[in-house]
């Protein structure tokens, strides 16, 4: 994989397989932007997201990936967003089909608040071991901002953080103001 920078959000990353990234941002713009890098590369690509599948299509570059949609409405492609057993097994089942692929994991906060933290913290260390094992790439957006610093300090331990320009200004902001 090739060293990238981020045009929208001027982030630097070398996604490499067998990795889990927490991408610091308030919206996932450099997510989407580093797993289009990815999916380019020839990995095929699973979407899990809270934003409706078309508009997600309309504002990004992924039209040939698989899109899982958290919500509570009946229908294909969509998923229970506290049915965490059934979206692990979908992810599971998409990686076991298409090794090294790619996923962009876009919703954790909303999986946060309807599920508790200490069981997505389960879930997500669960879903690293099988990313990890089978050398898939996955991003997981983030807005620090929504959990508190003990939460983010378990997350950030558990993955590969990576701050955005925004964070990165919001917080020498903070300091500045202190």
């Amino acid at each position: 994989m090739t060293h990238a920078v981020s045009a929208a959000t001027n982030v630097n990353l070398d996604p490499r397989p067998g990795n889990v990234y927490l991408v610091e941002e308030k919206r996932p713009k450099a997510s989407y932007a580093f797993f289009d890098q990815v999916i380019t590369a020839g990995y095929p690509g699973l979407v899990v997201t809270r934003d409706f599948p078309k508009k997600l299509q309309s504002e990004t570059e992924i039209s040939n990936c698989r899109i899982l949609w958290l919500t509570n409405l009946v229908g294909d492609g969509r998923i229970n967003p506290t049915a965490v057993g059934i979206l692990m097994g979908q992810i599971r089942s998409f990686i076991e089909s298409n090794q090294k692929s790619a996923i962009v994991l876009d919703g954790l906060e909303y999986l946060i608040s309807l599920n508790t933290f200490e069981r997505m913290l389960q879930f997500m260390n669960q879903l690293r071991d099988f990313v990890v094992t089978n050398d898939c790439i996955m991003f997981v957006p983030l807005d620090p901002r929504t959990v508190g610093q003990r939460e983010l300090a378990l997350l950030e331990r558990s993955m590969e953080p990576v701050e955005s320009k925004d964070q990165a200004e919001g917080q020498e902001e903070s300091m500045i103001g202190h």
